[in-house]
This record gives C-alpha cells, sequence and structure tokens, in this order.
C-alpha cells in the first residue's frame, strides 16, 4: 500500500480568525499544529480542511512534499479550490517572505492522487476537482499534480479531468481558477487526462494558466494535455509561458482538443507557450473542431497563438501539429509552426509573421534537462544561440517574464524561454528602437535606431572576446568576412547580438 499511517487533528485545532493569515502546511505538521508557524504547522492531511477554513485574502503555504487527495481508498475525493484564497506550494519551510521562496529544481510541493495500490486502476479520479463558482481569485501557484486516473466511461462529470476537472457546465455555472507555475504530469482520463474544462450547455470553463508545464498525460480518448468542452456554452482558458509536452491521446489532440458546435464558443488564447512532442492519431499538438452533436457544424473553435512554437507533435492519421474538423479555425501570429505534413484544411487560417524555422531547441528530446530539474539552464526547451527564433517575438500582447520569470529584453522570443547566452552579451540595448537587419545576415547588416555616422564600435565573438574596432558608416556594418556564429555589436553602450550564416 502506498498510503502511511497519518495523525488526526481535532478541528478544534484551528483557531477562529476574522483578518487574512498565512496558514502553514508540511507533510507530517509541527509543534502545535495550528498552521500559525513552520514550527506549529499543520499536517498534510489536514490541507483541504485548512483550503476550506480559510476566509478571503489568506494564504496557504504549502511546503516541499507529498500530499495525497485522501488517506482513504476513496478515489472519489479530490482537493478543490477556493474563491480569493491562494493556495501555494514549493516552500522549504523556513521562509518569513514569500520573495523568498524559490524554485532551485522547480515545483516541489506534490499534490497526488497515487492513494491505493502500486498500479494506477484504484487511484483518485481527480486530483483537483473544482466546481461550479470558482473564479480566478482561486490561486493553486508552485505545486505537481500528478497520478489521477478517471478511467470511467466518459460522462458529463465521469472520465473527465485526471489531474484537474473545472466543472462549470449548465446554464449560470462558471470555473475558471488560476494556475501558476505547476507542473502536470502523468495522469490519465478518457477526455482530457491533464485538464478537462467544461462549459457545456451555456456554462464557462475558462482558467487562467500562467509558467507551466503540462507534460506525460494520457487521454485514452481525447486531449491527452488538455480538453477544452465548450459545445454550447464556452471554454476558453488562457495559457501564458506554458509547455505542453509529450501528451499521449488515444484517439484525437495529443496535446489540446477544443470542441464548440452547438454555437458553443472555444478560443483558446495560447501566448508564449511551446507544444512538442505531443501525439495522436489526428492533430498530435491541437485539435480545432466546431461540429455539432448532432449534424452540421457551428459556434466558434478558433484556438489563438502569439509567439508560440508547434514543434515535433505526431498524428498517425492527419494533422501532426494541428487539425480541425467543421468550419473550425486556427490562428497564429508572430509563431513558429512545423507545416510539413498539414494538408488542407489543416491550414493556418489567418495571422501574421509565422515562422517555419527549426527552432534550434537544446534538446527537443528531453525538456527538464540531465539535471532533472524544471526551470534550470540545461531545460531542453530552451533555444540554442543558432535559433533564428531569439528576439522574434511580438511584445504586444506578450508577457514581461518568462517561464522561469526572468524578464524579457527587447522583444521576447518565440515560446517559452527568454535566451540567456553564457556570455552574458544577450542582445541588451538602452533604446528600444536600436536593432540590426537582417538578422542571421552574410554580408551587410544595417544598423537602425540612430543616425549618427563614424561612430566607433567593437565586436565580440560568442565567448565575449573582442575581435574588431569598427567605424560604423552610414549605419551599415560589413560582416562578410567573419566565419559563421553569434556576435555582439557594441554600440554607445548597447550591445545588439546577431547571428552570421
Amino acid at each position: 500500500m502506498k498510503i502511511s499511517c497519518l495523525l488526526t487533528i481535532a478541528l478544534s485545532a484551528f483557531s477562529f480568525h476574522f483578518f487574512a493569515a498565512i496558514h502553514h502546511v508540511t507533510p507530517s505538521g509541527a509543534g502545535l499544529m495550528d498552521g500559525t508557524s513552520w514550527s506549529n504547522a499543520f499536517p498534510g492531511e489536514q490541507l483541504q480542511t485548512v483550503i476550506d477554513n480559510a476566509i478571503p485574502g489568506d494564504q496557504l503555504w504549502v511546503a516541499c512534499g507529498v500530499y495525497y487527495t485522501t488517506a482513504t481508498i476513496d478515489r472519489e475525493i479530490a482537493f478543490h479550490m477556493k474563491n480569493n484564497v491562494e493556495i501555494i506550494g514549493s516552500f522549504q519551510g523556513t521562509e518569513t517572505l514569500l520573495s523568498e521562496r524559490v524554485f532551485t529544481c522547480g515545483a516541489c510541493s506534490i499534490l497526488s492522487g497515487s492513494i491505493g495500490d502500486v498500479n494506477i486502476d484504484d487511484n483518485s479520479y481527480h486530483v483537483i476537482s473544482n466546481g461550479t463558482g470558482i473564479d480566478n481569485s482561486a490561486v493553486l501557484d508552485g505545486f505537481v499534480i500528478e497520478d489521477a486516473n478517471d478511467n470511467r466511461s466518459a460522462g458529463m462529470d465521469e472520465g473527465l479531468g485526471g489531474g484537474v476537472f473545472n466543472n462549470g457546465g449548465y446554464p449560470g455555472n462558471s470555473c475558471n481558477p488560476s494556475f501558476r507555475n505547476c507542473v502536470i504530469r502523468n495522469n490519465f482520463a478518457q477526455f482530457g487526462a491533464g485538464m478537462f474544462n467544461s462549459g457545456h450547455t451555456q456554462g464557462i470553463a475558462s482558467p487562467d494558466l500562467l509558467n507551466c508545464i503540462i507534460i506525460d498525460n494520457h487521454a485514452y480518448i481525447g486531449g491527452g494535455g488538455m480538453d477544452n468542452f465548450g459545445l454550447n456554452g464556452n471554454a476558453s482558458p488562457s495559457l501564458t509561458n506554458t509547455i505542453v509536452y509529450g501528451n499521449v491521446a488515444e484517439g484525437r489532440a495529443g496535446g489540446m482538443y477544443n470542441w464548440a458546435g452547438n454555437e458553443g464558443t472555444t478560443t483558446p488564447k495560447i501566448t508564449n507557450c511551446v507544444f512538442a512532442h505531443n501525439s495522436a492519431t489526428d492533430g498530435g499538438g491541437l485539435v480545432s473542431d466546431q461540429l455539432n452533436s448532432g449534424t452540421g457544424s457551428s459556434g466558434t473553435s478558433n484556438p489563438m497563438l502569439l509567439n508560440t512554437i508547434f514543434w515535433g507533435n505526431t498524428a498517425s492519421g492527419e494533422g501532426p501539429q494541428f487539425f480541425l474538423l467543421g468550419d473550425a479555425s486556427f490562428t497564429a501570429s508572430v509563431s513558429d509552426i512545423d507545416l510539413t505534413g498539414q494538408d488542407f484544411p489543416h491550414v493556418i487560417t489567418t495571422g501574421l509573421n509565422n515562422l517555419e524555422a527549426d527552432p534550434l531547441f537544446i534538446n527537443i528530446n528531453n525538456p527538464i534537462g540531465d539535471d532533472n530539474c524544471w526551470l534550470t539552464e540545461d531545460d531542453g526547451l530552451r533555444l540554442q544561440h543558432l535559433s533564428t527564433l531569439i528576439n522574434m517575438g511580438s511584445a504586444d500582447d506578450a508577457p514581461s517574464t518568462d517561464i522561469t520569470g526572468t524578464e524579457h529584453i527587447l522583444n521576447p522570443e518565440i515560446g517559452a524561454y527568454e535566451y540567456i547566452d553564457n556570455t552574458g552579451f544577450k542582445a541588451v540595448s538602452n533604446h528600444a528602437e536600436l536593432s540590426v537587419s537582417p538578422n542571421p545576415a552574410r554580408d551587410l547588416i544595417l544598423v537602425k535606431g540612430f543616425t549618427g555616422q563614424n561612430i566607433e564600435s567593437r565586436v565580440f565573438n560568442s565567448l565575449g572576446q573582442e575581435i574588431a574596432k569598427i567605424n560604423l558608416k552610414d549605419n551599415q556594418l560589413n560582416v562578410s568576412e567573419l566565419p559563421s556564429g553569434v556576435y555582439f555589436l557594441e554600440i554607445q553602450a548597447s550591445v545588439l547580438r546577431f547571428v552570421k550564416d
């Protein structure tokens, strides 16, 4: 059995309070177990009770460790969130300020559905199950969500959303929580193994995800990573700085399924994200579906991509990156999408300034890196120094930081990670309008953004070594004699990065 004996704490341990507070939780608890400090932390088995008793403005600080949905074998028990309460994980257990929390190896507080024997057949149906009335003031930040298995036959409330089930279906209902800095992994369900957002029949389910990783989830039918069920309703989540990787659907949509139909809406906003190595029969990366539940096609299913990469997704049938049904559409702007095998009608419907270039990830086959820690320098979905996606994203409607919290300098990258060169010379400019083009270049580079001529400048190689002093004439630089590689041009205390083909 995977369940260990746990301490039982009487409800009287909770002090009645009238003002917002911080409640500390550790796996085994400590001291008085009243949550007032790390030395008097609530035990993990009381986590849901602490959430339920929290008042608006409260924060729960949850230390690293494993927290099970239940100490029983009842598969229907799951965690649930609460409006105006922030559940914040991945503390080492010594912090006195939220700013002292550091993700040294990504999220380390684990919410687990692994409650039965060693196999998954008796795991919890959901790790998190949110009902109607939840809004974006309900926050889960800094957790791993893993090992649920909703293998029940699919219905309106069953077989859906192993890791997270956001149930906002039916008229007047809504479920729109916020997830930050979370990893959703190794969950199973018929539909939406990682997350299922149910806004069917005039309901709404449109959560916000920021700096999240949805990885290695498995749908027995469709939507391995996420399923947005907006049939005659609305399921339109927002994903920012989020990685959707290695998810599998035995039917359609390895990464994300979006079903509108019956005049419904699924218009997820996908910004600075990466969809990679997801697989399915059709629509390895994503499915956009506008078919009615009966006959015909209606509603609006239109995923909207900005600064996003779709690469290395596969389908044994059609649409390796994305697959469109009915009159559904796919909007992408300033994104990098492999269009190999994307035959009509599975094509980009609208959008501007898209690329179809190999992103040059550090290692697409090892997204977490050799250190087995997320959000570190060797993460495989970072960009190599020769990538043409560096500084090529649109700053309009883009986040100010990347998935690690690193601020974007000049334009953001396309993808989830800001490029940081180990020389320390990342394209840094004191003047936002200063730029070089073309980039990469072969012969002449035009330096834009200043009007002076014959300005003395310096060129450095990728090792930070100065290789030349030059005078820019007519804002041009001749690079034809340089070997291929990455260089940095210093102009009046500004540094611009350029690539020589």
